[in-house]
């Protein structure tokens, strides 16, 4: 209240002012002296009209002027000079975020062992789930599943099992569904690892500290994931890094949270400014839901998707990274062929998008414009959309909602890519596909991509991918 008649007083022309007092005070005395002759029917003389109708007023208005010369400088003196005005309950504006490079990317999905395979396959219309060949549901029939037929490998598998044996970790356990999704895993962070090779080491000196962040499904436990960091460090020395060169981050191994992938680049880049040191990471994603036991799970819960229940969710498995970096470090490096990934946006659903009686895609509306508020360029320049999102008509509603008021430049048909109906149901792995698949068609369609999550019940992401050169607005 205070900062509000502080503000509001000089804001308002002192003329104004007191011709707004001089005329209430005026027409309030005239109305009492009407009302009161016509009440004792009696006739006033020209002394009384002159009394009651011009001095009374001028004599009151006077004292009201004096009272406001003498009164409102103290009390404006005694109220607190304002702050910069902002909205009520609005949160501190956070520290300007950093953009990372993106310099390669790696994928083992069920439609495709890079993102110029799954891009093929999307444009195909191949890339969806289908029935599968071993797992059943309650009924007998064949389940719907994303399957990757990169994920049994059997001497993997068996070296794997050695050498935590090697470690003393013999007596740990994996489904066949974690092993399947470690198997995925392992592939991506041999191909990830020899890509940051290849563009670290153009100039002189030892290779950077590579950061290795592994996103592991949030029901596996401590042991299992730090087990699989450890494993996953080890294909990162085998694929030619030094040993004493490569930190896991512990922090993302063994905690049961997973963090959304925009907590995880938000705290690459936040610790990058922070030590003043060039950023070198790999961020890999891992998930599986192929085993029967998974299956059986999901249908005794309500969850699987059936004939009957179409809104269920399908069984998918994959892995997907990324090989990151600081800009200064892209440029000193002339590197080539990365691109460049904003902040991350995201926000939450108030209530579940699966309980929802109407789409909501305002989130992702606001998410998309303060990412495309960070950079000097329209919602028109945006050549693509690359989702998350899967089969449930919920999120494609929502989705394509989105799309059409947002980018209406856009063919639903070959600029729209949905990832999740050819991932599946599989944790963290379809968004990070997704951003894969974004560098791809950023290089390919020389334009800015957004891509967007909406698959979670209440998460929703947005970040725009583009070409290095333009500088943020």
């Amino acid at each position: 209240m205070a900062s509000t008649i502080s503000s509001s007083i000089p804001k308002t022309p002192a003329w104004i002012v007191n011709s707004l007092m001089g005329g209430f005070v005026f027409l309030a005395c005239w109305g009492i002296s009407i009302a009161y002759w016509r009440s004792t029917r009696s006739s006033p003389g020209a002394g009384e009209f002159v009394a009651f109708l011009l001095a009374m007023p001028l004599a009151l208005t006077g004292f009201a002027w004096l009272g406001a010369r003498s009164i409102l400088p103290r009390v404006a003196a005694s109220i607190p000079e304002p702050g910069p005005a902002k909205a009520a309950g609005a949160p501190p504006a956070p520290p300007r975020a950093m953009p990372l490079a993106v310099l390669a990317s790696a994928l083992r999905s069920p439609h495709g062992a890079s993102a110029d395979e799954l891009a093929a396959a999307i444009a195909g219309g191949k890339a969806r789930a289908d029935l599968d060949r071993e797992l059943i549901d309650d009924d007998g029939f064949p389940v719907m599943t994303a399957r990757s037929g990169d994920a049994a490998d059997a001497a993997l598998q068996e070296e794997i099992a050695a050498w935590l044996a090697h470690r003393g970790m013999a007596d740990l356990q994996f489904s066949d569904a974690e092993w399947r999704a470690l198997i995925l895993a392992s592939a991506v962070t041999g191909d990830l690892t020899l890509s940051a090779i290849s563009a670290f080491a153009g100039i002189e000196g030892a290779l950077p500290v590579l950061q290795l962040v592994p996103l592991l499904p949030p029901d596996w436990h401590a042991e299992q994931r730090q087990a699989a960091a450890a494993w996953l460090r080890h294909m990162v020395e085998r694929s030619g890094w030094a040993s004493e060169a490569v930190v896991t981050s512990a922090d993302v191994a063994a905690d049961p949270g997973a963090p959304a992938p925009s907590a995880v680049f938000s705290r690459l880049a936040h610790d990058t400014l922070q030590q003043a040191q060039p950023l070198a990471a790999l961020v890999v994603a891992c998930a599986s839901h192929i085993d029967q036991a998974c299956v059986d799970k999901w249908a005794a819960e309500g969850k699987l998707f059936t004939s009957t229940r179409p809104q269920g969710l399908i069984p998918g498995e994959g892995a997907a990274g990324l090989v990151l970096a600081d800009l200064a470090q892209a440029h000193a490096r002339q590197l080539t062929d990365f691109v460049v990934l904003d902040p991350v946006e995201e926000a939450q659903h108030g209530v579940s998008a699966d309980d929802m009686k109407r789409v909501d895609p305002n989130v992702l509306e606001e998410l998309t414009k303060r990412a495309v508020k960070r950079r000097n360029i329209d919602f028109t320049d945006v050549v693509m959309i690359v989702a998350d999102t899967g089969h449930r008509s919920s999120r494609v509603l929502e989705l394509m909602g989105y799309a059409s008021v947002m980018m209406p430049q856009l063919d639903e048909a070959g600029d729209i890519v949905c990832v999740g109906v050819a991932c599946g149901s599989s944790g963290t792995v379809p968004f990070i596909t997704a951003l894969a698949l974004a560098r791809h068609y950023v290089l390919e369609r020389f334009g800015p991509v957004v891509c967007v999550s909406n698959e979670d019940a209440q998460l929703r992401q947005a970040a725009l991918i583009q070409q290095d050169g333009i500088l943020p607005g």
